[in-house]
Parts: C-alpha cells; structure tokens; sequence
C-alpha cells in the first residue's frame, strides 16, 4: 500500500516544529524555509533532513498534527529506494552478516549465552504471558538475572529477529518494511495465544500499541502489550516488591525518544517508580517531550545525503549526540542517570566510558533492585568496551574491503 503519515492538508508551514525541536532550535523564519524544503523535497536544503535523531519531538509540537516527523521519514524512505541504504546499516539488520548481536554474541559469557538460546527456543512454545526480550535487551541478557521478575522468567522469549518490532526499520523511514514487520509479528504472536504481553524495551510496547496499529492499521490489542516497567511498578505499589532500603540518591532521568507516546505515561511511570525507591530527581535541561536522543539514533541521519558512505562521519555525529546528553545529565549534579532502555543504557554507557565520565548509568531495573536488597549484574561498561570493539571492527572493515562499502537493498 501507499503511505502518507504527514498530513500535508493541516500543515501551515508554521516552523514551530523546527523552530522547538531541541536538535535544531533553529530561528522561526530558517524553521518555515525547513519545513517548506521538506515539502518539495528539497532534502538538500533542509537542516531536518539531514540532521533529524528521530525524538519525535517535533509531531509533540505541531499545533495541527501534521505529522512532521513522518515527513523527515517519507524523505529519507525515498532516499532509501532510490539510492538503497549505506553499508553501515546492514550493522543493526540482525539478518545480515556481523551484524551487532552476532558481534557481540562472541564476547558474552555462557551465562548470557544459555539465557539468550533459552529465550529463543521459548518463541517456539505457546503462551498466554509473554515477557518479550526486545532488540538491544538481546545485547545484555544479564539485566534478566534477578528474581524481581522470578515469576515471568518463564514467559521471556524473543530473539533480534523480530526486529525490534520494527521500531528501528520505522526510524530508518523504512515504511513498507516495517509493515511487513507489524504484520509477522501479529501473525505469530497470534499464533502463539498471547493474551498478555510485557516488553523489557518500553519502545517495542510502544510500537505495538502504538505505531503499528495507528500508523499501519496493525492491531495488537490481543495481547495488550506493555512496558515492563508497568508491572513493576505495579508490584512496588501492592508490596510484592519489597523495599528494604531507600537509596536516597539523587538522579536524572532520560525519556528515551519512544517514551513520548501514549501520553508519556511510560515517563511518569519512571519517575514514580524512582520516588517510591528513595530517589530525589533533578530535570535535564530537555526532558519529558522535549528530551534529547540518548544519541543513538543520531546515527539514523548520517546514513542519509552527502555522507552516508563516510562511517567516520556517522560515528562523529553518534559520539557528539552521545556526549551532548551526557553533558545534559552531568549538569544536573545527580550521581545517576536513570534509563529505562536497554538500547539507552548500553550507548550512553559507552560515551560515559569514553569521556571517563563521574555520573553513572543505571536501568531503573538495577536500581529497583538495589532498593530491594539485591546486587544487579551491572556489566554495562564491559559491556561498552564490547561495543568499542564491535565498531572497532566494523571500520577496519570498511576501510580495507571494497565491498564493505557498497550501498545494498533491504531483503
């Protein structure tokens, strides 16, 4: 089918989107010039093109709901079946070769191993529960080893397969793929009987209540999808979860770009959970609506125009965007950044281990169970030196195999 998520009929060209848009901030009258190249498709004059990290702040602006996000989308998804897509995308397509879980599958333990091949052959198995891995939780598996969540450890399954329920294709503006995504998931998570479904990434239940069915008609209501997070508060609140001491630490929290859907809820939910485990929480300069990408997806607009086929430059505009949040978070003099996304926790852990950074970064998990008298495995920045070497070798690749380089078609 054809897509037009921007609504080209309520757009007035107003700038505000870009004009607010805490990547950009550019003056309003640049912000109308933006907005109305975006249009035309002029992606060469466009700022939002070229430098978007996909927070969806700017659709949260828009006064008519036009949707300029899916524009930036629409443009790079051209972009995409016209040019097809830079080299250094096949690094996060889990059906190609060295991508990032293969790479970083060698340098795990066989304690993460057996979890992972565990999870996997559990897709297998019918089940009316389903605590589903997530993409980038399948880079730290360890976040699992704690009894918090004893009672789903029998309903974990997922593997990087399913796409991150195409939270990632969506962002890369790979429409039809992520359509043909949504719909093999419903297809098996149908197929499997869920009825209940929690999700160890809040941006994958976001997408399956959210994106999916509103943007593609995709509906997962039968299983009713869910962050994790939910059901942990939900387990502080009625006592199941003990806390046996208050942390009385002072953190941040960053609202990874997906948190922004169904109202935020996903945010409070955090910093409710935060306050109940003795947390006192200082604001980032952007926060909520406005948050900043952990810098991850900053990667996303480099693959696009000019320098797509320079990873130098797409590693440069990740450790800027990466450093820029940090910075954020160390300005708040809080002794913890707090993220609920595994995909957050590792790449903000790897600038932190790069800068040398004093501020720590936890998952809100690990410090629920701090409070709850447990010890997380806590293996992030071992974790992030795995990722350092993981683009270590993906560069080295790049710059002596000619056909490490070349452009290439999604399949």
């Amino acid at each position: 089918m054809g897509f037009r998520f921007f609504r080209d009929n309520l757009c007035n060209c107003c700038g505000l989107c870009f004009e607010r848009c805490p990547v950009l901030q550019l003056p309003l009258e640049e912000a109308k010039r933006d907005i109305k190249a975006l249009i035309r498709g002029d992606t060469n004059a466009s700022l939002a093109f070229q430098r978007c990290t996909t927070c969806n702040t700017c659709n949260l602006i828009c006064p008519v709901q036009a949707n300029p996000y899916e524009l930036i989308l629409e443009r790079w998804n051209e972009e995409n079946q016209l040019k097809g897509l830079s080299a250094i995308a096949r690094f996060v397509f889990p059906n190609e070769p060295r991508n990032i879980w293969a790479s970083i599958r060698v340098l795990m333990g066989e304690d993460e191993l057996s979890l992972l091949h565990s999870w996997r052959e559990s897709m297998n198995n019918p089940k009316k529960v389903m605590l589903l891995t997530g993409f980038y939780a399948n880079l730290v598996p360890y976040i699992a080893m704690t009894s918090l969540i004893e009672e789903l450890k029998p309903a974990i399954a997922g593997f990087e397969g399913l796409w991150g329920c195409a939270g990632d294709t969506y962002k890369m503006g790979m429409i039809h793929a992520s359509e043909e995504i949504g719909s093999m998931l419903r297809h098996k998570f149908s197929e499997m009987g869920i009825e209940k479904m929690y999700c160890f990434m809040g941006a994958e239940a976001m997408m399956l209540s959210d994106v999916l069915p509103n943007r593609f008609g995709i509906d997962f209501s039968f299983c009713n999808p869910e962050p994790l997070d939910y059901w942990i508060l939900d387990k502080l609140s009625s006592g199941e979860i003990e806390v046996k001491r208050k942390l009385n630490m002072k953190v941040t929290v960053h609202d990874n770009c997906c948190s922004k859907y169904m109202g935020g809820k996903l945010q409070e939910v955090i910093r409710e959970t935060m306050e109940r485990i003795g947390c006192e929480i200082v604001e980032m300069q952007h926060n909520r609506e406005l948050a900043l990408c952990c810098g991850w997806a900053a990667t996303i607009p480099a693959l696009h125009g000019s320098t797509s086929r320079n990873p130098m430059h797409i590693l440069l505009y990740l450790l800027d965007s990466l450093y820029r949040r940090l910075q954020e978070a160390e300005a708040t003099g809080a002794k913890v950044m707090v993220v609920s996304c595994p995909a957050c926790y590792i790449f903000l852990s790897l600038i932190k281990v790069l800068t040398n950074s004093k501020i720590d970064i936890y998952l809100s998990l690990e410090l629920i169970q701090l409070a709850a008298g447990e010890t997380p495995q806590h293996r992030n920045e071992k974790r992030a030196w795995d990722i350092a070497a993981a683009f270590t070798n993906l560069l080295f690749r790049w710059l002596f195999i000619p056909r490490d380089r070349k452009r290439f078609a999604f399949n």
